[in-house]
């Protein structure tokens, strides 16, 4: 017979029943159990569930390349990526300066070099240098180096500036600050060079395959290094001091290889250069430098960082941050630079590493050329990026420190490290203290007060006020890529617009906009969004059945029912003990049910001796749809 409320108001499993209605109960099971925060510091653990889910964000200072923002294994000082924000100080971001042209420059040959108290820029043929490149528009000193032959490289020993032609012409060098080559230099031979370099008081060359050391006369030292690998197509491409000996890389068939060249204890000489570390196959080498007990590679697919063993002098190549290729390095205190594809600049911090030999790294500045191009030189002054943006000159920071004129963060995923779906409900910007203004009231004579004081040194202060100096916005999109994008007063919370549309996880950006005065910009100190878990819910039922030998059907007016009490039991009990999912109508509502505890409350002892009649309490658990 069809299940008929009316006749008996509840059916389980197939079987209509009557229940004792004051047992009767039916509840939704809390979505959130009591936590408790076991670490030595409160977080945001410590915080009650009950309410809100929070997420929070107060250093970035560890750098791009991190998805998802909470996992267990997440780092919550790094985001994912960035645009013309600088993280680099510790509890806060803000915008990056601009860059401006320096010199305009078409050649595709170009290098930029920090020499003493100048700044050295090289194209084609010509150099030039400045004391002030921090202006809008540098005083160049230019001069021909060698008329018809293409500077293809430029170092320098602190007292003179060397230049490198190819096989066009032999080195050259002039004294700094000066607009001559000296003539008399070299003294001996003719030689030529690729690439020039000063390493651990060594003038070091190459051309081609070869690699030697050049002396005093500007001639290739016949006692000391001058080598050429068995391996046809090495081309040398970059020499830098270490912390014992001397490291060069090569390219060979597109692959590069680390040397290192020791020195002979006895007589000073340059040793024959033993591999200590290689690339993976098709992985060439741009740029090298040294940095404490670190050699940092620039190769065509990113920035390497390898570890150097002063006993062996092997280096351990770690693995790459690969942002396109990496074509020239500078370093200045704890950071690196690399300079990259289509105007781009990264930096990375010496000091902190996100695993290992890979150091905390982030998008920096970028070229502002119309149609941007490899950043192939890059150097340091006066506390500024300068770099030549391929074909179209030197760049550098703005004299004036102007900003960007807007920044993007990505943070990356945040998902409350649970798959459960949740509704995002607002977020709250606060700005650095630096950027806080107080009002003041001097204490004075009124005879108007109850309370006069005297004395002008001292002050009222009154509340903190933060007016933004430009614009944050602050955006999250879930699941269904549906965004909500808020413009938000510092300190002020900002509802999302999402309603009702629950989400597993949500990506989160910040857009900082610079302030009308250019040069000023919203330094945030914090950002903490809040949602609400919205997981598909359980309901409690507590079904008291009346198991008797008969029951009264149509609320005792109708005819009786009968039942085994025994066999109820039995087969609710192995329902239980199976786990099996139950349909379960009581009115006009149908779902589905398990079976979490039985409990009999007995009356008597059926007539048959079988087992007991009284009332059984069914403990049901809702099955989420």
């Amino acid at each position: 017979m069809a299940f008929n409320s009316e006749s008996l108001p509840v059916e389980l499993d197939g079987v209509s029943y009557l229940v004792d209605t004051t047992q009767y109960g039916r509840t939704t099971v809390p979505a959130l159990r009591e936590q408790r925060d076991t670490s030595k510091e409160p977080g945001e653990n410590t915080l009650d569930t009950s309410g809100a889910w929070t997420r929070s964000q107060t250093d970035w200072s560890y750098g791009a390349g991190q998805t998802h923002f909470d996992l267990d294994d997440s780092d919550r000082r790094r985001f994912n990526t960035s645009v013309g924000i600088n993280p680099w100080t510790k509890g806060q971001i803000t915008l990056l300066p601009i860059t401006e042209q320096k010199k305009s420059a078409a050649s595709t040959n170009q290098k930029v070099r920090r020499v003493g108290v100048y700044l050295y820029f090289v194209d084609a043929e010509t150099a030039c240098y400045t004391s002030d490149p921090d202006v809008a528009s540098p005083s160049w000193q230019t001069f021909t180096v060698s008329a018809g032959n293409s500077i293809t490289s430029i170092n320098s020993d602190g007292t003179s500036v060397y230049f490198a032609f190819g096989s066009g012409a032999p080195i050259a060098r002039a004294p700094i600050n000066s607009t001559t080559t000296d003539p008399a230099w070299p003294s001996s031979g003719t030689q030529a060079a690729d690439i020039i370099s000063v390493a651990s008081g060594r003038l070091i060359g190459a051309l081609g395959a070869n690699i030697f050391e050049i002396g005093a006369n500007g001639a290739k030292l016949g006692s000391s290094l001058d080598y050429t690998p068995a391996l046809a197509g090495t081309t040398w491409v970059d020499v830098t001091g270490g912390p014992s000996g001397i490291y060069a890389a090569a390219n060979t068939d597109d692959t590069g290889t680390i040397y290192h060249i020791d020195v002979n204890g006895t007589d000073g000489t340059l040793q024959t250069p033993i591999i200590s570390g290689e690339l993976p196959q098709g992985e060439s080498i741009n740029d090298i430098k040294s940095y404490g007990g670190l050699l940092l590679i620039a190769t065509s697919i990113g920035l390497r960082t390898a570890l150097i063993d002063t006993g062996s002098n092997a280096v351990t190549i770690g693995p790459v941050i690969e942002q396109g290729a990496a074509n020239s390095l500078t370093v200045d205190s704890k950071f690196v630079w690399w300079g990259s594809q289509s105007g781009k600049i990264y930096r990375a911090d010496l000091t902190k590493f996100t695993e290992t030999l890979v150091p905390a790294w982030a998008s920096d500045i970028v070229s502002i050329a119309g149609v941007p191009s490899d950043v192939q030189s890059i150097a340091r002054f006066g506390n500024k990026t300068f770099f030549v943006d391929k074909g179209n000159g030197c760049y550098g920071e703005s004299a004036a420190g102007v900003k960007v004129t807007t920044g993007t963060m990505t943070v990356g995923e945040v998902s409350w490290s649970t798959v459960a779906p949740k509704l995002l409900r607002n977020v709250t910007v606060r700005q650095d203290r630096s950027q806080y203004t107080f009002g003041t009231t001097k204490y004075s004579n009124n005879s108007g007060l109850i309370f006069t004081y005297q004395d002008e040194t001292l002050e009222y202060r009154g509340d903190p006020t933060s007016t933004l100096l430009g614009t944050i916005s602050f955006a999250a999109t879930n699941d269904d890529n549906a965004t909500s994008s808020l413009a938000l007063t510092a300190n002020v919370p900002k509802n999302f617009s999402f309603v009702s549309e629950s989400s597993v996880s949500y990506k989160f950006v910040i857009t900082i906009g610079r302030h009308t005065d250019t040069t000023s910009a919203p330094i945030i100190e914090d950002w903490l969004t809040s949602c609400v878990a919205t997981p598909n819910r359980v309901d409690e039922i507590i079904l008291p059945i009346v198991l008797q030998r008969q029951v009264l059907t149509s609320r005792n007016s109708g005819a009786p029912k009968a039942f085994s009490s025994t066999d109820v039991f039995t087969t609710l009990r192995n329902r239980m003990e199976t786990g099996q999912t139950l349909v379960y109508k009581e009115g006009k509502r149908t779902e589905n049910v398990t079976i979490e505890r039985l409990s009999m409350q007995p009356d008597r002892l059926s007539d048959d001796g079988s087992w007991w009649e009284g009332t059984l309490l069914v403990r049901l658990l809702t099955v989420p749809s």
